[in-house]
């Protein structure tokens, strides 16, 4: 028998492209002529001085930047940008085609796990959001999920931070109500890994921070991402849109607009510090023009995204999108179908930071529940992400030839050896017969995530933190609180 030999064993990854690198280009062209022709707003003093510097025409905080530069400074960006986990494993590089998926921050309302009702948020649903995704293998990174807004306001960010730290070892993103609490989450990073030097090797932390759209860069926004760069902690600085109300309805035009706002950002961060770590992006949903609900599961968002991916893989730079994320007020057939879609068409586009994952009702409302089920969605995806080994062993002539016509596999060594990674095994879908599956008591998968998700909370705790960081952490978001209500009785 000859046997046929294959020329390589390595799997070929299958790669979503949306449309053509000449259409690509295009919109590039098109994103320095709005940056050039109208320009931005920057209401930052410092970014405003380092633009004019830098050759930009600059009417009071109208600025106009020229191609050349915004080219320049795409340039000086980093194509990899690697994060650490809170043990300072380097575990998250961010370069072409690598995805990792998180949550996304700030639920108002949570779907209580107990008595399936719709409460407000507080700090305890970060922590225990926390630790489902410590647990849940397809998580890479957290964001806090929830809101702690049974925490001093004026302080909840920082709450979140230390409800982080202390239910997770994982990479996280954060946001931050101003650059005063930025900066206290720096501080409050770099007592965790043991000083600012130590957060400079290996960042665990990303910030989140936004223009606002259209074409405006606050103070805050670019503060807060001047002060991440100081301590070494990548920024991702991306705008938050809705197609229609505060970009053209077009998406083509609601690219270019969002890109031309992330573009400004490159630019800012690069002029200054050389080589910060900024990554681009940002969230391209629609505005429901008979509900104004923001579309975060529509098929035109993960349209959006898709082009967005490759723009970031045009220019090289580290991206964040959305994904998991759906307009179902519950964890049901729909939300199921949203999630699902846009986690796999984020896999097969090779998006980097891939957040909220998990969300319902459009981004206000959180389920430990649906994060859970999301796990499943997420594997597989990453099953599919994998592509299909083609290869001598698994094209398997020579097994096809030993059982013959009219045999079977399923003793067969060769099946015993590679069903395991041939055929893919949820852990919370329902696969058996009827009667099996009314034996086992007609669970339904969300059913049986309830279940996995009240195991993990009743079960599952990350390494902790000492007490002496502990009580530094909360030293920390006191002074803080006391220092802005002495500022605001002052005012």
């Amino acid at each position: 028998m000859k046997k046929i030999r294959s020329n390589s064993i390595e799997q070929t990854t299958p790669l979503l492209r949306w449309v053509s690198e000449g259409q690509i280009e295009e919109i590039h062209f098109a994103t320095l002529e709005v940056l050039e022709r109208t320009g931005v707003k920057v209401d930052h003093p410092e970014a405003l001085q380092l633009l004019k510097d830098a050759g930009c025409i600059v009417n009071e905080n109208r600025v106009r930047i020229p191609s050349w530069l915004v080219e320049e400074c795409i340039r000086l960006a980093p194509s990899k940008i690697v994060v650490a986990n809170r043990k300072g494993n380097r575990v998250m590089p961010l370069e072409k085609n690598r995805t990792y998926f998180g949550t996304g921050s700030d639920l108002p309302y949570t779907i209580d796990l107990e008595t399936g009702k719709r409460r407000r948020s507080t700090k305890n649903d970060v922590e225990l959001a926390c630790r489902v995704m410590d647990y849940l293998p397809n998580y890479d990174f957290v964001m806090s999920y929830a809101i702690a807004s049974d925490t001093s306001s004026k302080v909840s960010d920082l709450h979140q931070l230390e409800a982080m730290v202390s239910n997770t070892i994982k990479p996280m993103i954060v946001t931050a109500h101003d650059e005063i609490n930025m900066r206290a989450q720096l501080e409050m990073a770099a007592l965790v890994v043991g000083g600012k030097e130590e957060l400079r090797k290996n960042p665990f932390l990303i910030l989140y921070s936004e223009p606002i759209s259209p074409l405006v860069h606050t103070n805050d926004g670019v503060g807060k991402m001047f002060a991440s760069f100081e301590y070494g902690v990548p920024v991702v600085y991306t705008p938050g849109i809705l197609s229609g109300a505060t970009t053209p309805v077009t998406k083509a035009g609601t690219i270019v607009l969002m890109n031309a706002e992330a573009l400004a950002g490159v630019v800012m961060a690069q002029l200054k510090q050389k080589g910060a770590p900024i990554i681009i992006g940002g969230g391209a949903t629609p505005m429901d023009m008979r509900t104004t609900a923001t579309l975060y599961g529509s098929p035109e968002t993960m349209m959006n995204y898709a082009i967005m991916t490759q723009l970031s893989q045009f220019y090289g730079i580290p991206n964040f999108t959305e994904a998991g994320c759906v307009n179902s007020p519950v964890p049901d057939a729909q939300a199921g179908m949203e999630a699902g879609n846009g986690i796999l068409m984020a896999q097969l586009m090779g998006a980097n930071l891939v957040h909220d994952v998990g969300y319902l009702e459009g981004g206000k409302t959180g389920s430990l529940t649906f994060l859970t089920m999301c796990n499943d969605f997420m594997d597989n995806a990453r099953y599919m992400g994998r592509g299909t080994r083609i290869d001598e062993e698994t094209m398997a002539v020579d097994v096809i030839d030993e059982v013959g016509p009219g045999g079977n596999y399923v003793s067969h060594e060769h099946t015993f050896k590679h069903f395991r990674e041939e055929v893919w095994t949820p852990k919370q879908f329902n696969r058996s017969f009827w009667e099996i599956w009314e034996e086992q008591g007609s669970k339904s998968m969300e059913d049986n995530a309830e279940e996995l998700a009240k195991e993990i909370v009743a079960n599952h705790t990350s390494e902790p933190l000492n007490e002496t960081i502990r009580q530094g952490l909360n030293e920390i978001i006191a002074e803080t609180d006391k220092a802005k209500a002495t500022s605001r009785r002052k005012k």
